[in-house]
């Protein structure tokens, strides 16, 4: 048991922050046996749980000193959404939640809070003759294509 704890203490002063609280997660997960050997099942209480305390809860730590509301954070902050992705993604691994709409739901979440304000938001989907404009030509296309096949290559049989 001593050997177990000294192995906890130094993983977590070693790595940064975040991840020190990441792999102290994971080493309590492991010697408490909350993983077990069966990564089947999803435990969604779970993974909420784990997200939003230690995932989401460090993003939004690193998002305060930002002005997310006024203006669009997104160059500023890729580190800390990219850790934020690794975070989710490793509490997934180990919740056995890996589905991925499960994840979706989170990041839309966190895209509909930090990053509202920025260009790519307003964008909307194109009007319906832009549409048809675009999609009517590979209809026609795949619809002429064993016609001209099958009616203007020579027929071998009358040769």
């Amino acid at each position: 048991m001593r050997a177990e704890e000294s192995l906890t203490q130094h993983a977590c002063e070693y790595e940064s922050r975040m991840e020190s609280h990441l792999i102290c997660l994971i080493l309590l997960w492991t010697s408490t046996d909350l993983i077990g050997a069966n990564h089947s099942s999803c435990n969604r209480t779970t993974f909420d749980d784990y997200i939003n305390s230690y995932c989401v809860s460090s993003f939004h730590h690193s998002m305060e000193s930002v002005n997310y509301k006024e203006s669009c954070p997104w160059p500023t902050t890729k580190r800390q959404y990219y850790k934020l992705s690794r975070c989710v993604k490793e509490v997934a691994i180990h919740t056995g939640c890996n589905e991925p709409h499960l994840q979706d739901i989170m990041f839309l979440e966190i895209h509909r809070v930090y990053f509202n304000p920025c260009p790519w938001s307003l964008w909307q989907d194109p009007g319906l003759p832009l549409l048809l404009a675009l999609i009517m030509p590979c209809i026609i296309t795949t619809l002429l294509m064993p016609f001209l096949c099958a009616h203007v290559t020579p027929n071998t049989r009358e040769l």
